[in-house]
């Protein structure tokens, strides 16, 4: 693997066990602390503060090791930053710019332009789970710089997935990826890592994408976050055409790999291009509703963005695609 001058970076949290968990659609693990907040709200600090105050209520008393933001490009903003950190620690906020969030409450189906104005999503996660994360700058003067950011990000998320004795553990990624889609930070990352571990993900952008680190905003970085816990997972990715069918089809499969057990949250992760085809025909509203119907109330936490990457299936290698729906569904052990 070729080495570059990049920053690498990595954080390690022990999440703390809660003995009581707040209600939950679904069977969740004991411990299981998670909220997702939504606000369509113009000024940014005023959306920020929405969307994480509704996250930390739907959290409940744990208090939360990791928030990931998913905001419009104009919106990600120092004064975004603030309003979600006047509910939680500014060092734990991470996050990107994104066409739109997409999550249980909303995809923003009335948008006339691709790249919504203003929109902001919250995931903040707790309780326990063990958390890794890893930041990782792509150098712009390598010829294989989205290779590399892959590689160094396993570098520094392979010693956590070795030492973890969860058996649940999914990779989340997002950032600096895109080069038409990831595929070359996505060979990147699995070359690094060696073995088969589940990753899913989306891109930001590329080296201009605002990236949200530690409550920072900066560009020319991924983010790369394990999440290891009492949960089993399944997966599923999807092309083909670009209507509300295609993530019906992602998500019924990612479901049916729980053999009969109910999810209790998920990410899902869909394509920037996809959202402008639903977009011209009036359908992205039906995609919402497709994935809530499959979800059947369960939370979840995702974004359109250019580019994506996921698997066609538990224990498959994961893939760095476009035109795409990907999905990781939890359900209890």
């Amino acid at each position: 693997m070729k080495k570059t001058g990049a920053c690498l970076c990595a954080l390690s949290l022990s999440l703390v066990f809660i003995a009581a968990a707040p209600a939950a659609a679904g069977d969740a693990p004991d411990g299981w602390w998670s909220g997702v907040g939504l606000s369509a709200k113009a000024d940014p600090r005023e959306a920020g503060s929405e969307a994480a105050e509704e996250a930390k209520r739907k959290l409940g008393a744990s208090p939360a090791k990791i928030v990931v933001v998913a905001a419009a490009e104009p919106q990600v903003t120092p004064e975004l930053v603030e309003g979600v950190a006047a509910h939680f620690d500014r060092k734990i906020i991470y996050g990107c710019q994104v066409a739109s969030p997409l999550v249980t409450e909303g995809n923003f189906p009335d948008a006339v332009s691709l790249d919504i104005e203003a929109g902001v999503a919250v995931w903040a996660l707790g309780g326990d789970a063990d958390i890794e994360i890893a930041v990782v700058e792509t150098d712009p003067d390598s010829d294989d710089a989205y290779y590399t950011a892959g590689g160094q990000m396993a570098e520094l998320l392979r010693p956590a997935l070795e030492k973890t004795s969860r058996p649940g553990k999914l990779v989340v990624t997002f950032g600096d990826q895109y080069n038409g889609s990831n595929k070359d930070y996505a060979m990147g990352l699995n070359d690094g890592l060696e073995e088969i571990h589940p990753i899913i993900g989306a891109a930001a952008g590329n080296t201009t994408a605002k990236v949200v680190v530690a409550g920072a905003i900066r560009t020319g970085v991924n983010v790369g976050i394990l999440v290891a816990g009492d949960f089993t997972l399944g997966q599923a990715m999807n092309g083909g055409t670009h209507t509300p069918e295609t993530a019906d089809k992602t998500l019924a499969e990612a479901i049916a790999q729980g053999d009969g057990k109910e999810p209790f949250f998920a990410l899902v992760f869909n394509c920037r291009r996809r959202r402008q085809g639903m977009i011209e025909r009036g359908q992205l509203a039906e995609e919402l509703g497709v994935i809530n119907k499959n979800l059947a109330g369960v939370d979840y936490f995702g974004f359109y963005g250019p580019g994506e990457i996921g698997a066609k299936a538990p224990g498959e290698k994961a893939e760095g695609v476009g035109f795409t729906v990907v999905t990781a569904v939890f359900f209890k052990r």
